[in-house]
This record gives structure tokens, sequence and C-alpha cells, in this order.
């Protein structure tokens, strides 16, 4: 899968660009505040319609227009050619795929399955539990089919368990959707554990040659204690429960605890290894997505010469060299990023909201 076109219409300071990618690698550079994050932005918001850089749908559409536009087309792994487009203003969302219109985002992630790289992923180490949970549950969407079924499911029923919390009903009332949490809980934990195991020998691949004097370590905490079951937990807890007004148990509440020799990652180590470690998490889950799914994917990495040293960058490089992923890369010179180990590449230059070709 790769993407073949895309058409930006006035995505933050992108008023007009119309970009055609080549299947390798595509380097776009800039003055910085010229676009070219925006760029990486929209290929993001078409595959997750969301942002990786802010929750506001308002700093998304320019100044000067009431909305944005989103348009490629997707070469897909079955050889078709798929169109993709959203079209958002600040009251309204339209989402379509293949001409057809899209009420899950899920149906969109599911198709144009897109990776990103960039500057403020070292979150994912520093962040809230949420933010490594989305980064697990990523890749469990994509290979593990009964996930977002089971997932939905969970979720409907956790909001009934909280609404009747929260609105001090009796204990009958409030241990309905129980078994219901306990069987989906169940599911969820097997399909992130499994996802997990084979996650690892991916990683460590990449932990060893980058961090080789190093034990680094992904916990999976699965958000209620190994000693009980779901439904059993939650019962004893209920008083508890019922005083704070929600569930405080279940896969809702899982997280990943990353460790470098024994010490907490947020703690242990420097910006630089967190930003280092983050891109090692996100290219080995794309590693393994492609391997286990015999399907490609597309990865964004935003302002990579800023981001790591010289000797980091051409280890980082060499690895993306060998992935077969489409690839989008930000630089502000063109000479800041060696492209010699790709067959496939072009290069485009934004000013000021602009983008031309320069090979």
């Amino acid at each position: 899968m790769h993407l073949m076109q895309l058409q930006i219409r006035n995505f933050r300071n992108l008023r007009e660009v119309d970009f055609e990618p080549v299947e390798g690698v595509n380097l776009i550079t800039g003055k910085n505040a010229s676009g070219k994050t925006s760029l990486l932005e929209a290929i993001y918001y078409l595959s997750h319609v969301r942002s990786f850089r802010t929750q506001h749908v308002t700093d998304l559409i320019h100044r000067n227009s009431e909305q944005l536009q989103v348009f490629a087309r997707v070469f897909t792994d079955s050889n078709h050619e798929l169109p993709l487009g959203i079209r958002r203003s600040r009251k309204k969302l339209e989402v379509r795929a293949n001409r057809q219109t899209v009420r899950r985002v899920a149906d969109i992630t599911s198709q144009f399955p897109v990776q990103a790289i960039h500057p403020d992923s070292y979150k994912l180490i520093t962040g809230s539990p949420s933010q490594r949970r989305q980064y697990m549950d990523w890749g469990v969407f994509h290979v593990e089919h009964g996930f977002f079924q089971a997932w939905q499911r969970y979720k409907k029923a956790l909001s009934q368990r909280n609404a009747a919390l929260k609105s001090k009903q009796n204990d009958a009332f409030c241990v309905l959707w129980d078994n219901e949490l306990g069987q989906t809980a169940s599911y969820i934990d097997d399909m992130r554990k499994s996802y997990l195991l084979a996650l690892q020998p991916y990683l460590q691949t990449l932990i060893h040659l980058f961090f080789p004097d190093y034990e680094v370590a992904v916990v999976y905490k699965r958000g209620w204690s190994d000693e009980y079951e779901l439904p059993d937990l939650l019962i004893k807890e209920l008083k508890k429960d019922r005083f704070k007004g929600f569930t405080q148990y279940g896969p809702h509440r899982a997280e990943l605890s990353i460790r470098v020799d024994g010490q907490s990652a947020q703690t242990g180590i420097s910006r630089g290894q967190q930003k280092v470690l983050v891109a090692l998490l996100r290219l080995a889950q794309a590693q393994q997505f492609m391997e286990s799914t015999g399907r490609h994917c597309v990865l964004l990495y935003d302002d990579l010469a800023a981001e790591l040293d010289s000797q980091h960058r051409e280890k980082i490089l060499s690895v993306l060299a060998g992935m077969k992923a489409q690839l989008f890369l930000t630089a502000i010179e063109p000479d800041q990023i060696d492209l010699s180990n790709w067959p496939l590449k072009k290069m485009f230059h934004v000013e000021q909201g602009w983008l031309k070709d320069l090979i």
C-alpha cells in the first residue's frame, strides 16, 4: 500500500497543495513554519481523523477559510486504487472511502495505516498511560480482527456501569454489566498480551542496535490484579467504585511500563535517549505490522535531522531503508538527509505553504 496522490486545501498554512509522492522515500524540505510538518500532519489526519499536534480542529483550518479538505488516491496491497477524502468545517465532518460515506474512524484507519514520529513523540514515554495504551492498541487493532468489536462492547458496558455508579443506583443495578465487562476484558487482555509478545523480537533487535549497553524492558500491566478475574474484583471493589463514581479496574486502566536498566524511562534516561527509544518503539511496531499482515504502511518522520545526532541519524536511516514502507521525511536542507540507500526517491520544497518538486 502506498499513497499515489494527495490534494490538500486550506489545511493550516497549506492553501492548495497537489502532491504526487513516490513509493520509496519522499523528502520535504523548507524553513521552519513553511508547512513541512503540516503536510505530514495532513497525511496522518487522513488516516486517524485527528492530528498528532492538536486536539482543536480550529487549529487545522486555514484562518481565512471555512473548511479544510484532504483527498488522496491510495494504491492498496490488493492492487486496487482507493480514493479517500475528508472535508472538515468547524461544525461538520465528512469522511469518504471508495466513494462511500465512512461512519467509523476505524474503517478508514484500517484501510490506510499510518505511523508518525515527530518532535513530541517522546511523550509516549513521559505522557499519560492513555498514550501508551493508544500505542499498544494501534498494533492490536491492525493485526487482531476481533479487537475493535470487543473494545466497542467493553466501552459500552463500562459507560453504562459508570453512569449507574455516578447516579448512585443500587448495587443490583450497578453489577448488571459485570459479566459483559469480564468477558470482553479477558478477550482484550489476551489479544494485547499476544500482540506484545509478537512485538518483542522486533523491538529487542532494534534496542540491541541502538542501546547495546542497556537493558530495556517493556512490561504490560493489564489494568487489574492477576489474583482476580475481573467480575470478582468488580464485586469486591464495588463500594469503592460507588464512592468514586467510576470503575477503577479493567483494560481501560492498562499500562505499559518502559524501564531502562531497572529505572523508569520517564526519569532514568535523557530526553535525547527518550526520542531514540520512542522511534524504535514505532519502527518495531511498523515492522511487526508489515511482516505479520503482509501489508505495507506509511511512515512519517518529522524533523529527523534535528531530533537525532549524526550517529543515530545514520542508524535510523539504515533501518528505514530496509523497511518496505512508503516514507515521508522532513528537513530544513536537502543535504541533512542521505537518501543514497533508496532506489526510489523524490524531493520537494515547501515555502510559505506552497509545494514544488525538486527532483
